[in-house]
């Protein structure tokens, strides 16, 4: 615990101090956000889902970049080989940056909440607390498969293509469970209403923290 506290520390630390990462997934977002408004023009029987569907695409795509920035920094500066090096469990490190990928992700959802509240003329409420589980839960899964898969595309001369290609494929059932729970939430039904999405939506966490958990090692290990 105290390797996994000082490297979460640290990446949080160098976050703060520029900001890059959490400043290019709010850009990315709201970019996101205004074609799709543009692109869908929601009427109000469909601003539930068209909302709910543009907060996920955003969330993916700012995700991947997130995950992206953090492991090809580590591998510019060197840093990662020295952990690898270092007595440190790699299951603690690939917790460490999980944990620092989920908590600038959920900064940037907040910000995407209101934007898509304000483009898609929706009201602030109840309904807006709703999307908390669907979205916590998407969040934590999509950072855990991220994570690991950025460590694999960091090492690749093609990175930045092979993440897209296998985080997309593999994350579309938690994503149409995001979507369907957090419609739900949007349209006013109580959270009882969307039990089987957010079933779903569990057990895809349990499955990639699992695997990045395992796999992690093998992934950052030198040949």
């Amino acid at each position: 615990m105290a390797a996994f506290a000082a490297i979460l520390r640290k990446d949080l630390r160098v976050e703060i101090r520029s900001g890059q990462s959490t400043i290019a997934l709010f850009a990315l977002s709201l970019l996101i956000m205004v074609v799709l408004v543009f692109a869908l023009n929601p009427q109000p029987m469909d601003r539930a889902r068209d909302g709910a569907a543009a907060l996920w695409v955003a969330m993916v795509f700012a995700g991947m970049l997130g995950a992206t920035r953090s492991m090809i920094a580590e591998n510019d500066n060197g840093c990662l080989r020295a952990l690898t090096l270092s007595p440190i469990d790699p299951a603690a490190l690939y917790g460490a940056k999980l944990a620092a990928a989920f908590a600038f992700m959920a900064i940037v959802e907040v910000a995407a909440v209101a934007l898509i509240t304000l483009f898609f003329n929706l009201e602030f409420g109840a309904d807006l607390a709703r999307l908390a589980p669907s979205l916590m839960l998407g969040t934590l899964g999509f950072a855990a498969l991220a994570t690991l898969l950025a460590a694999i595309s960091s090492r690749t001369r093609a990175g930045d293509l092979i993440l897209p290609i296998l985080a997309i494929p593999l994350f579309i059932p938690a994503i149409i469970a995001g979507v369907k729970s957090s419609e739900s939430a949007l349209s006013g039904f109580p959270l009882a209403a969307s039990s089987q999405w957010l079933g779903i939506l569990i057990a895809f966490d349990v499955l990639f923290i699992t695997l990045g958990a395992l796999l992690f090692e093998h992934v950052i290990r030198e040949d």
